[in-house]
């Protein structure tokens, strides 16, 4: 008799698809490989599809699993990552979007700005989608500064901190970076994917693939304005400080999610001072 799945997820879309993930986990497919093809079909939810996922391993005697197939916020509303307990303000689906509070200590946001003036706050840059290399541009007028990564030991903890919070590796995320608005600054409406159509896109490409999420963090809020909008979903996020919004870059099928455009909205009293992560398909070097 053929053994069953207790839970049936590896069932829910018929027999078709159990037979599918049994045979391609017995070819030797990765199971990020697997993940992969059953959310690109459209059919699976992630958390569905990682349980079925799951339940194949079981069934044919194989290490289990926990990963994502995308850099993912957890699903209860609380949560701990070490001592530092996160809250999920709100959830959007189309764009995959979380805004979070408690990401960072009130004490940490001023540390990190605290080294972000020492290190010396510059006119903010963009990647100029023809060279692919990072030009000053009217459409940022901020300044900011980059971090490498694990550039100090308060700057390693946030990584390790950020890479447990999003299920994604911290050697696959990009050196922090450091931004400051003042009134009047903005960042007008933008894409955090990068563009296959431009040439310079396959210099940034080479060094970790696509840029796969985005967590930006909030070190100081502004007084008035300086929201964070996405005018192509219709919505706009003010997180606290020390709070942060987090959004996918792909959609489930893995091609860049056009409804991600995103902007920094104008500062219109006082300052606003963020810190911006970007996490990568592969490892980035």
């Amino acid at each position: 008799m053929e053994i069953r799945s207790v839970s049936n997820a590896l069932d829910r879309h018929g027999d078709s698809w159990r037979r599918w993930v049994l045979e391609n986990i017995e070819r030797g497919c990765t199971t990020q490989d697997i993940l992969k093809s059953m959310l690109a079909a459209g059919v699976w939810q992630e958390e569905e599809a990682l349980s079925a996922l799951n339940e194949g391993l079981g069934l044919l005697g194989r290490a289990l699993v926990n990963l994502a197939v995308l850099p993912r916020i957890p699903g209860d509303r609380l949560f701990s990552v070490g001592a530092q307990v996160i809250e999920v303000l709100s959830r959007f689906k189309s764009p995959h979007v979380a805004v979070l509070g408690g990401v960072l200590s009130i004490n940490e946001c001023d540390a990190l700005l605290d080294l972000a003036l020492h290190k010396g706050l510059r006119l903010s840059s963009v990647v100029d989608k023809e060279s692919g290399q990072s030009v000053s541009h009217h459409e940022r007028t901020s300044t900011g500064v980059f971090f490498t990564r694990s550039e100090t030991p308060l700057i390693q903890r946030i990584e390790e901190r950020l890479a447990e919070m999003t299920c994604w590796p911290s050697t696959h995320g990009e050196g922090l970076q450091v931004l400051r608005y003042e009134i009047g600054q903005q960042y007008k409406p933008h894409h955090d994917w990068f563009d296959t159509a431009h040439p310079g896109t396959v210099h940034h490409l080479a060094r970790g693939g696509q840029r796969v999420a985005t967590t930006v963090m909030v070190l100081r809020a502004a007084d008035r304005g300086g929201a964070t909008t996405f005018p192509a979903a219709g919505f706009e996020v003010s997180p606290p400080p020390g709070g942060a919004v987090f959004f996918r870059n792909l959609t489930a099928a893995f091609l860049p999610d056009p409804l991600t455009l995103h902007a920094g909205a104008p500062v219109e009293q006082g300052e606003k001072v963020v810190m911006t992560y970007w996490q990568r398909e592969r490892e980035f070097a």
